[in-house]
């Protein structure tokens, strides 16, 4: 065999252990053989040397009432931190976590269009790798979420802010020499919801806020097409010769289905200027007629929508993150009610249990991911993230 090969094999079975080790804690080197179905001895010596790199660590003995009490590993997930970035409308919001996506701290930094992006960006790196004692010289990855369309790394359309200078993340990396991921926001979305629901390799991802974001995982990995602009959910025609759209196009799906639509719509209908999330979900929950109006209306559109990505993915399930249905659990009873009319397809339809976080979680798995040399990083709780 090759010493290319050889290298190949260590490096692939040392991937194994690592992830077993970080997804099932804690375990035994004698359970890691048998459940990689490893040699002892390339246990043995793949765990010293993860114990050497402090990347885990002995945590005891197992009760076992036979033998030898065999030493349980864990992994070190302070070894160091992740910053994930959700570059939003009208702020931006920071995410530390450590290296198994638990929350550290979160921040947001109010950010307005006319802003340069990549300077506030660089002041928020330089704040958690320069100058906050906590994390300081502890980053090992940052990641960027962009709604728009984003492909290797580069930023090619934003409807919401300004489309940055080029080379966005290369100048950051440079700058601070620390790996930046720019990704589109649904994307890491999906990313970050997988993690959470990792028995899913097929799964769909919806995110309405101002605009409606879609993250797509086929097998297991994250799908863009060609050029990134796969899950342009938002920018499909509902409605030809409609309402135009920053993107160009008219009558585009966002333009009446997203959370910001049908907020302008119901406040319209009432002769006001704007009308916020909360005081929507307030007047639906006080049963008022035009609320229910509204919510029935995003129903309608929303089903339609799933119902085409339904039909051309045929995909296990899909998340779907809005406060619309994070807040009133019947909403995903209606829209299944509504696609059982049109269809009968299965596809199960679940709420986001991540919901605002699952952008930036889906950031912190690529950086943990990337560190580590792991394929698969998997979250197990999320009560930490609910609770802020």
């Amino acid at each position: 065999m090759s010493i290319a090969n050889q290298e190949m094999i260590r490096a692939n079975n040392r991937r194994l252990v690592l992830e077993f080790i970080i997804n099932n804690p804690p375990v035994s080197r004698a359970a890691l053989a048998k459940q990689l179905s490893l040699t002892k001895a390339t246990i043995s010596t793949i765990v010293q040397e993860l114990l050497d790199q402090h990347f885990i660590q002995e945590i005891g003995s197992a009760q076992t009432s036979m033998g030898r009490k065999p030493i349980l590993l864990e992994f070190n997930k302070s070894y160091g931190f992740t910053l994930s970035l959700e570059v939003q409308p009208q702020q931006i919001i920071a995410l530390i976590t450590n290296l198994k996506g638990e929350v550290q701290e979160i921040k947001k930094v109010p950010f307005l269009s006319k802003n340069n992006l990549l300077h506030h960006l660089e002041q928020i790196l330089n704040f958690y790798t320069k100058e906050n004692t906590s994390f300081k010289n502890k980053i090992i990855g940052v990641s960027i979420g962009i709604y728009g369309v984003v492909q290797k790394n580069e930023i090619l359309f934003t409807p919401y802010y300004p489309l940055p200078d080029k080379g966005l993340g290369i100048r950051l990396q440079e700058l601070f020499q620390i790996p930046v991921f720019v990704e589109n926001e649904a994307n890491l979305s999906v990313l970050g919801e997988a993690a959470f629901h990792h028995k899913y390799k097929n799964m769909i991802h919806i995110n309405v806020h101002d605009g409606i974001g879609m993250g797509i995982l086929v097998n297991g990995r994250l799908y863009k097409g060609r050029d990134g602009y796969a899950g342009e959910f938002g920018h499909t025609i509902l409605f030809p010769d409609g309402k135009p759209c920053p993107c160009g196009n008219h009558g585009c799906f966002e333009l009446y289905a997203s959370q910001k639509a049908i907020l302008e719509n119901y406040a319209q209908r009432q002769g006001k200027n704007s009308v916020t999330i909360t005081e929507f979900l307030e007047d639906y929950d006080k049963g008022l007629p035009l609320a229910g109006e509204m919510m029935d209306l995003f129903v309608k559109y929303i089903s339609i929508g799933i119902n085409n990505i339904i039909n051309t993915f045929n995909t296990d399930v899909i998340v779907l993150n809005s406060a619309f249905s994070n807040h009133i659990p019947h909403v995903n009873k209606k829209i299944l009610e509504y696609l059982a009319k049109h269809q009968n397809r299965d596809c199960k339809i679940i709420p986001s249990k991540l919901r605002d976080f699952s952008c930036l979680l889906g950031g912190a798995r690529i950086s943990v991911e990337n560190f580590l040399g792991i394929h698969h990083l998997q979250i197990s709780s999320v009560s930490t993230v609910l609770e802020r």
